[in-house]
C-alpha cells in the first residue's frame, strides 16, 4: 500500500479558535495537515482582514503573519519593475511562509517552520487552491494546472510502481503505458491507462502521496 506505516511526531492540538469556523476551515485545515511542516494557514482579502484560517500557531499571531504579507503583495502590485507574482516563497530566520495571489485582491498565506517552505508540494496548493476557487465561487484561469489526490496501490517489494487506485468506491486496476521524466528527486511518474479507456498522469511525492492530473471519479 502507498500510506505505508510510519512512526510520526503528532502535531500539536490546535489553540482555541477566536472566530466561528467557516466553509473555508475544512480546506486550510487540509492544507495544513498535508504539507510537512506546515503550522498555519490562513485565507486573507483584499484589506489585510482574515476570512478564516486554520493552524497550530496563535491565532492573532496568525492573522497577523497575513495581513502582513497582504501589504506585501499590495506594494508588489504597485511596483513597475515587478509583474503581479502569482506566489512567494519565503525563508525568514524563524519560520518560512507561501503566499499566493488569489482573484479579487484575497490571498492564501501558509506559515511553516524555517526549512519546510521551498519544499511544500506544488500539486497539494494547486489542488487546495482548486477548491477555495470552488469555495468561493471564483473562474479558474483557462490552462491552469489542477492536480488532485489520489489513492494508489503499489507493487511490491519497493512500491514505486502502481497498480491500482481508489475511485467509484473500490479499487480499479491501471496499465502503466510509461514513465515520466524531469521530476524531482525521489518523485515517480507515470502514464497510466484505466478500465474505461481513459488515460491520466500518476505522480507519487516524498511521503507516498500520490497525485493525479484528472479527476479520476469523472473518468470511470
Amino acid at each position: 500500500m502507498s500510506e505505508r506505516t510510519r512512526s510520526r511526531r503528532p502535531r500539536p492540538a490546535p489553540p482555541p479558535r477566536d472566530q466561528e469556523a467557516s466553509t473555508f476551515t475544512a480546506i486550510l485545515e487540509r492544507l495544513v495537515r498535508a504539507l510537512p511542516g506546515a503550522k498555519g494557514a490562513a485565507l486573507v482579502d483584499a484589506e489585510g482582514e482574515t476570512v478564516d484560517y486554520f493552524g497550530v500557531l496563535d491565532p492573532f499571531d496568525l492573522k497577523v503573519a497575513a495581513a502582513h504579507w497582504q501589504i506585501v503583495l499590495g506594494e508588489l502590485r504597485e511596483t513597475s519593475n515587478f509583474a503581479s507574482p502569482k506566489q512567494i516563497t519565503v525563508r525568514a530566520r524563524g519560520r518560512g511562509y507561501i503566499v499566493r495571489q488569489l482573484p479579487d485582491g484575497y490571498a492564501l498565506v501558509v506559515v511553516f517552520h524555517p526549512l519546510a517552505a521551498f519544499a511544500a508540494s506544488e500539486r497539494m496548493l494547486e489542488e487546495i487552491e482548486a477548491k477555495l476557487y470552488a469555495e468561493a465561487g471564483w473562474s479558474r484561469p483557462q490552462g491552469s494546472t489542477k492536480w488532485f489526490r489520489v489513492d494508489v496501490e503499489t507493487v511490491p517489494p519497493d512500491h514505486s510502481r502502481p497498480r491500482r487506485l481508489r475511485a467509484a468506491g473500490g479499487w480499479q486496476p491501471i496499465e502503466v503505458m510509461g514513465a515520466m521524466v524531469g521530476l524531482r528527486g525521489r518523485e515517480k511518474g507515470f502514464r497510466v491507462r484505466l478500465p474505461s479507456g481513459a488515460e491520466m498522469l500518476l505522480v507519487r511525492e516524498c511521503r507516498d502521496r500520490w497525485f493525479a492530473d484528472e479527476h479520476v471519479e469523472e473518468l470511470i
